[in-house]
């Protein structure tokens, strides 16, 4: 049994899965375990005031309850400004809506069962790598998965869509499913699900010019769902992926792509690029996306994309 005292909590209350009732279920199993602190957080400042008052008490597992955007907030704050003398061991809860990072961790399950495993020490260690992203300014956040190219624009016309619908039934998930069908409908019809953006990029070859739909970094072992889009060369931690113009034959080779295994034909020439490395240049016309949060710098801003450090997760 591990010593209460060492476990704390970190719950975003608006988290989508928490917002619906999991927040309840994790205090239920609190109460039962007074000893265990527990820190309310939404903002990435309220985050870190709550992580230095974890580790002022004492915490060395540490439970956080929120959703991709969440963990990489503590990841951020941990890679980087640390206030715990040695990192404590992660949880990842699945208190948010996609939760991504729990699923390739493997702690998607309930939350509260998988606190409680926790509290009576059911649970195995398993090591993670994270992303670095550093803009020119000095600006630094840690993650798993960075997007750039056309698709972060398109989230945010999905989110636009759904915000400006004018039958409230559109501004949920169903607003979320319609769109997303009328860009199935572009793909299958043989035209660009979206438009693409403007990209540079470089790993350690020469400087890359492309209008991309898509450039994907992550050190996630998989996706949601299961998907492992890459398959290129090379030794490096970071998994690259990228589809740009022309990206013949999208509707086709998509299905390969999603699993990492591309028909021979999709190849750099045909718009489909992956590959493996330590570092990525980048700068993305459209701005990124990190773990779900959006970031809309300037046009000419370059990053670099490093390997980060690896932390202890806890798994089933």
């Amino acid at each position: 049994m591990l010593d209460p005292a060492t476990v704390g909590v970190l719950s975003n209350p608006a988290g989508r899965h928490n917002a619906r009732g999991g927040l309840k279920a994790v205090e239920a199993v609190l109460a039962t375990a007074p000893a265990v602190s527990h820190r309310l957080a939404r903002e990435p400042r309220a985050i870190e005031t709550a992580l230095a008052e974890l580790a002022a008490a004492g915490v060395r597992h540490l439970a956080v309850n929120g959703g991709d955007g969440t963990v990489q907030a503590v990841l951020t704050a941990l890679a980087l400004r640390s206030p715990f003398v040695t990192p404590p061991r992660l949880l990842l809860l699945a208190g948010g809506t996609t939760n991504m990072s729990a699923h390739d961790i493997g702690s998607h399950g309930r939350p509260a069962a998988l606190l409680r495993a926790l509290l009576a020490d059911r649970l195995a260690v398993t090591l993670r790598r994270v992303l670095t992203v550093r803009q020119a300014d000095g600006t630094a956040r840690c993650g798993f998965f960075l997007t750039a190219g056309g698709l972060p624009q398109a989230v945010r016309d999905c989110r636009a869509f759904r915000e400006h619908a004018r039958l409230p039934g559109l501004r949920s998930a169903l607003g979320t499913a319609l769109w997303v069908s009328g860009r199935l409908v572009r793909l299958v019809a043989g035209r660009a699900p979206f438009a693409p953006q403007a990209i540079e990029w470089r790993t350690d070859g020469a400087l890359q010019h492309s209008d991309a739909l898509v450039l994907a970094a992550t050190t996630h072992q998989r996706l949601a769902l299961g998907l492992r889009p890459w398959w290129g060369a090379g030794a490096g931690p970071i998994n690259i992926t990228a589809i740009s113009r022309p990206a013949r034959r999208l509707a086709l080779a998509l299905p390969g792509v999603l699993r990492g295994r591309p028909p021979a034909w999709a190849g750099v020439d045909a718009g489909y690029a992956s590959c493996r490395a330590d570092t990525l240049e980048l700068t993305a016309a459209g701005g990124h996306a990190l773990d779900g949060e959006d970031y809309l710098s300037p046009p000419a801003t370059r990053l670099r994309i490093d390997a980060g450090p690896v932390f202890e997760f806890l798994r089933p």
